[in-house]
């Protein structure tokens, strides 16, 4: 019995409660907050949205930038390689180029340096070396 009496009172305080009564400009108010309250979380959700886009990007030109890195340092080395390669070939082309010359060279040498030359005029001896007194 004791319990009843003080859950009574309990019990029926509770069911006495009236709703709050809202005027038309509160009603507005709670409305127009709700909304600022949407849009500012719209505007968050965008801000996510862009700052995700953003790190997808920086993520991708993460992995993306050491593969190019790698293919540039790949070919610097490549040519570096090669150079010495390039070198000794333009020195032997070089070189054959120049014995081609000299192995046209040499016939025209050999002939005019032979006593017997078709090239040279075959006349008799200097005209200064015969008028020289004799010893």
């Amino acid at each position: 019995m004791i319990s009843t009496i003080t859950l009574l009172p309990l019990l029926l305080s509770g069911c006495k409660r009236e709703p709050p009564v809202l005027t038309g400009r509160q009603v507005e108010q709670v409305f127009d907050a709700q909304e600022r309250v949407l849009d500012q979380q719209e505007i968050l959700s965008q801000g996510r949205d862009e700052l995700e886009s953003d790190r997808r990007h920086w993520s991708e030109r993460e992995r993306r930038d050491p593969i190019i890195a790698k293919s540039i340092e790949a070919v610097g080395i490549l040519f570096a390689c090669c150079l010495p390669l390039a070198l000794i070939l333009l020195l032997l082309a070089k070189g054959k180029v120049e014995q081609i010359e000299e192995d046209k060279a040499n016939p025209v040498l050999v002939e005019m340096l032979s006593t017997e030359s078709k090239r040279l005029p075959q006349t008799s001896p200097r005209s200064d070396q015969v008028n020289l007194p004799e010893r």
